[in-house]
């Protein structure tokens, strides 16, 4: 180092020290693989983080919302949400669906974010049990005519797939009230 200047010699002991901790760390865990399972059950967390954040982010004075008339308002789109959600979880619990006695017309924040944790406390259960050995189980959907048999696993995505499509509206109502949705917000 006697022909390195001072600026030099601080700058090589800079990185010097820097590169220890990185050889003195374990090596990197691999990662588990990407099944189709362990994605499901991702984007129903993330589903879940993002519908019920969007309850609690909106303030209750703009629950009945609507762009435009002809729409439904920000208490009716979560409504929505978590009814046909009840209909998608019940038919792969094998069980009556318990949305169908809910009230689903009511707009108070509070009744409407109970009946969103409820809904996925009901669901929680359904994505859980999902396994590579049921995953194509069949469900028999609806009723009559409307009757259709479904993989247990289309049901779930069903659910995942709704409840997506309508988070994008629940974010465009969001932004036009200067609200950052879950989605874009920083993770706690």
């Amino acid at each position: 180092m006697r022909h390195l200047n001072w600026s030099a010699r601080i700058v090589a002991v800079i990185l010097a020290a820097a590169a220890l901790p990185l050889s003195a760390q374990a090596p990197a865990q691999p990662r588990p693989p990407q099944t189709f399972l362990n994605y499901l059950q991702g984007q129903y967390a993330t589903l879940k983080r993002n519908i019920t954040g969007s309850a609690e982010r909106m303030p209750a004075e703009h629950f009945s919302f609507k762009p435009v008339p002809e729409v439904m308002s920000y208490a009716e789109l979560l409504t929505h949400i978590i009814e046909t959600q009840y209909f998608y979880c019940s038919t792969v619990k094998g069980a009556p669906d318990p949305g169908a006695s809910l009230n689903f017309k009511v707009t108070d924040r509070a009744a409407v974010g109970q009946l969103v944790k409820d809904s996925f406390a009901y669901c929680d259960e359904m994505f859980a049990a999902v396994t590579d050995e049921n995953a194509l189980e069949m469900m028999t959907r609806g009723s009559g005519p409307n009757q259709r048999q479904m993989a247990r696993v289309i049901q779930l995505t069903q659910a995942i797939v709704h409840g997506n499509e309508h988070y994008g509206n629940l974010v465009t109502y969001m932004r036009m009230k200067g609200i950052v949705p879950p989605s874009s917000a920083p993770q706690q």
